[in-house]
């Protein structure tokens, strides 16, 4: 029989990530109740999964108010809203699985763990990062003894400059206050991978870092408040509304070097010939995929981004605003100083200004070197022995369309096989998770005070 399980939060990680591995192992998972706030996407959802009316809601509280229905809940809302309804369904009976981060603030992390605990009820926060191939093999490496004794570790995460400009800078996370500091709501994935990696405690850490470039004193001379609204370097601005989200140029860009066989080169001839794309769409229906693509981030643009409806939003909408003129506030780059015990020393460095989505790890050891990259373009790992001078690369890519590396889908079946095994196979049940909070927070702090924070 399927666990059956309900879903708080059917947005982009809810809906569209984990979701769907009930779709594609029903024997294992049911979704048998929904809170969503938008009707489309609550609407939708329920369709997909063929949940009753009685048990589709507008909001997490009458459905927690519910006597049990679930013995899972799978917890996607905004950063801010996880805290409520997390502990509403650790104390309901539910075992839960909360996106990251856990929560914004860090004594609400401390009592969602106690939670569980007190509850006995399992708790785990989507690191997906432990579950792909890529983190596992760096972990190995490093395991083996290959390296010798680690020395340095040099990690990076580079957000690409269109993906900063549409969540952290026109998006939901544009407001520290509203959301979080981006090194928590970006790097707690990294913290996590680091600390698992390292299996050590960190003792200090320092940081710097600040918001440099989407400042209304980088505005171009003329630059309106809206883009639509006749923007004089429309033909030049990388951030330009209508490249982003209507054409899908860096989209387009970042799948064409990725895929294979056919989509390779039906997005590539998208690229330089839309038009020609729409037509022969009529015919081909792989290729009406791309011309009529539907997912993030359209998505988040619009509940139904047909053309039409995506001017309309983006005329007067959050994601059509000139980069320079959005009030945000959260960082667009900064560099943690770790001091593991050892010493060892470790370095995170975070920025928004990357071409493409994707992480670099190098790790000196006294008998080798790793260098590692995970990201659109594929992944690998290349271990070299200082004596032999041997290199060995590893390639640790996960099929094409499995979400962060195929960390999504492995966090799903880790989850699912946890809740009738005790948490067996969880790797980032809270007590673990929450280290990497705790340094997040710290880092924060040691950006906005300029001091050394002893842990």
């Amino acid at each position: 029989m399927p666990i059956p399980a309900i879903l708080i939060g059917a947005g982009q990680r809810g809906a569209l990530d984990y979701a769907p591995y009930a779709l594609q192992h029903p024997e294992q998972l049911q979704f048998v109740a929904v809170a969503e706030p938008i009707a489309e996407r609550r609407e939708r959802f329920a369709l997909q999964h063929r949940i009753p009316p009685e048990n589709v809601y507008p909001s997490w509280e009458p459905l927690l108010a519910h006597p049990k229905l679930a013995e899972a809940a799978l917890i996607c809302t905004q950063d801010q809203q996880h805290t409520a309804p997390a502990l509403a369904a650790l104390k309901g009976g539910y075992h839960v699985l909360l996106e990251k981060p856990m929560a914004t603030r860090q004594e609400e992390c401390i009592q969602l763990v106690d939670a569980a605990e007190q509850t006995g009820q399992q708790l785990h926060i989507c690191h997906v990062m432990r579950y792909t191939q890529h983190a596992q093999k760096i972990r190995q490496v490093i395991q083996s003894g290959v390296l010798g004794e680690v020395v340095n570790v040099d990690h990076r995460e580079n957000v690409s400059y269109w993906h900063m400009a549409h969540s952290y800078v026109r998006g939901n996370w544009a407001d520290a206050g509203q959301s979080s500091p981006m090194i928590l709501a970006k790097c707690c994935h990294d913290f996590d991978i680091l600390l698992w990696w390292l299996e050590r405690r960190c003792e200090r850490l320092s940081s710097v870092g600040g918001l440099r470039h989407f400042i209304p004193q980088n505005a171009p001379p003329g630059a309106p408040e809206y883009c639509l609204d006749g923007c004089p370097v429309e033909k030049t601005c990388p951030y330009y509304a209508p490249f982003i989200y209507l054409d899908l140029i860096p989209l387009w860009r970042s799948f064409a070097g990725t895929a294979a066989g056919f989509p390779r080169w039906a997005m590539q001839v998208n690229l330089r010939l839309p038009g020609l794309v729409r037509r022969l769409g009529n015919i081909l229906p792989l290729l009406r995929q791309v011309s009529e693509y539907r997912g993030w981030p359209r998505s988040v643009v619009t509940a139904d981004p047909t053309p039409e409806n995506l001017m309309q939003a983006l005329r007067r909408g959050p994601y059509g605003r000139c980069v320079y003129r959005c009030q945000n506030n959260v960082v667009d780059h900064q560099s943690v100083l770790m001091q593991f015990e050892g010493p060892l020393s470790v370095t995170l460095t975070m920025h928004g200004h990357s071409h493409l989505e994707y992480r670099t790890t190098r790790i000196e050891g006294t008998r080798g070197t790793l260098r590692a990259e995970l990201g659109l373009g594929g992944a690998w790992v290349e271990v070299r022995q200082h004596r032999s001078g041997q290199s060995t690369r590893y390639n640790t890519s996960a099929p094409l369309g499995e979400g962060h590396g195929g960390g999504d889908q492995a966090l799903m079946a880790a989850f699912v096989h946890s809740l009738g095994h005790g948490g067996e196979q969880a790797l980032t049940l809270g007590r673990q998770s929450l280290q990497s909070h705790l340094l997040a927070f710290a880092a924060e702090q040691a950006r906005l005070s300029g001091q050394v924070i002893e842990l």
